[in-house]
């Protein structure tokens, strides 16, 4: 199966790109909803739970919620499953980590400028410029903190991905059609025929 996971900034376009790279190859995006969705048909998070399915360390309290905790192995059973029996695009979640061992996976990191990432936010979320700096600056914060919690390393360590994108020298299609032909390029994926 071929498996290419996107971690990214916010407000860098990782979402929007990694959305790209699955319809342009035909596989299953895996992304927070389609992983909220997918616990909460199987039974394995509650409504409440689903809440609380954020890429962020979880507090003092909440390391004793038998419910988040059960949530947090639900996603990882879920990324699991799907990475050994698809082909997939996985954004965010550790999934890089998670998966790491896979042979044919393919690690992009999508960054870009904080001028760049607040004016996106801005725009995506209808805020002023101070809230979004506010919301990129916890963003940071709290992905650095889950990673470090979760899989005790650095998530901006470069050793981790096979490909760094800024998005403030490259659109967001651009970025897609790069993944794509550097996965390809090392013979990590193929092309899904689309049915019609």
């Amino acid at each position: 199966m071929a498996i290419i996971t996107i971690s990214r900034q916010m407000g860098s376009g990782g979402d929007h790109i990694a959305s790209l790279v699955a319809s342009m190859l035909g596989y299953r995006l895996i992304d927070k909803h389609f992983l909220i969705n997918e616990a909460l048909k199987r039974d394995l998070i509650d409504l409440d739970s689903a809440k609380t399915i954020d890429e962020r360390k979880p507090s003092i309290i909440e390391r004793f919620d038998e419910k988040r905790t059960k949530a947090f192995y639900a996603i990882r059973s879920i990324i699991q499953e799907f990475a050994g029996k698809d082909h997939v695009v996985i954004v965010g979640r550790g999934a890089h980590l998670e998966l790491k061992g896979h042979t044919s996976i393919f690690n992009v990191r999508i960054i870009a400028d904080i001028q760049k990432r607040i004016a996106r936010v801005m725009e995506e979320n209808g805020v002023d410029k101070k809230e979004a700096k506010k919301l990129v600056k916890e963003s940071d914060k709290q992905q650095s903190e889950y990673i470090k919690h979760f899989f005790l390393v650095n998530h901006s360590d470069i050793q981790y991905y096979d490909l760094v994108i800024n998005t403030s020298k490259v659109s967001d299609e651009l970025a897609a059609s790069l993944i794509i032909q550097a996965a390809r390029s090392i013979g990590v994926m193929r092309i899904i025929p689309q049915s019609d």
